[in-house]
């Protein structure tokens, strides 16, 4: 039986990161503020965006931390109708919900429980990027190609390959718990792991966590769903 203290919200279990969330915020973003939406911690109000010693912009966002934060990676939305819902401009046009960052790259950071690194850096590039793109520049960060190719450019760095077929292969089997040496290995030889690339999977695992691949599989999975529908809508 799940205990209570599992399936208590982030900030119940770990009280330290809420508050040192709270504190960091308060701190370095006054004008963002800490609510509670039906039990759901959000950050909500007005994020400047800083180049230098100078604020060149403004947007109204609403950042949600999820049930399972930092496991899960904090969702964005820009509230104030300025960026359209639409994959150009890193934007979901389904939920409106933004794309500042691969979660996957993310969460592989060492630094994915704060979240004042989350504002100081993929937020803060974010719209940096829709002030670039509203006066007619390009995006300044080089842009990775919009749904699943875009993942699997993301996770293939990681892996090492571009090739999609092998990049799922090595998301399977870096999403189970334990590693069987007599498991085909995933770069397509059709070789035993134990007698191909079982050592460079294992160093892939202390980066890539089970439950970071099974969240990358996931997202690919939904995202697939999501293409066929529309396809069958047109």
């Amino acid at each position: 039986m799940v205990s209570k203290r599992l399936r208590a919200p982030w900030h119940e279990r770990n009280v330290p990161l809420f508050e040192a969330t709270k504190a960091d915020v308060a701190a370095h973003y006054p004008d963002l503020r800490v609510v509670f939406e039906r039990g759901v911690v959000c950050i909500c109000g007005s994020f400047p965006v800083v180049d230098g010693a100078g604020v060149l912009d403004r947007f109204l966002i609403e950042i949600t931390l999820p049930f399972d934060y930092p496991e899960s990676t904090p969702m964005l939305r820009e509230v104030g109708g300025r960026i359209p819902w639409h994959a150009d401009r890193h934007v979901n046009r389904a939920n409106g919900e933004a794309c500042p960052i691969v979660p996957e790259e993310w969460l592989l950071r060492s630094d994915h429980d704060s979240l004042l690194a989350f504002l100081n850096g993929p937020i803060r590039n974010f719209f940096l990027g829709q002030i670039l793109v509203e006066s007619g520049q390009p995006w300044p960060f080089g842009e990775r190609e919009h749904g699943i190719p875009g993942l699997i450019e993301a996770y293939g760095e990681i892996v090492g390959s571009s090739d999609k077929p092998t990049v799922l292969r090595y998301l399977e089997c870096l999403s189970r718990e334990t590693l069987k040496g007599h498991w085909e290995c995933p770069c397509g030889s059709a070789k035993h792991l134990r007698n191909c690339h079982l050592e460079e999977v294992k160093s892939l695992r202390q980066k890539i966590s089970p439950r970071v691949a099974q969240q990358a599989l996931l997202r690919i999975r939904e995202l697939s769903a999501q293409e066929q529908r529309n396809a069958v809508r047109r």
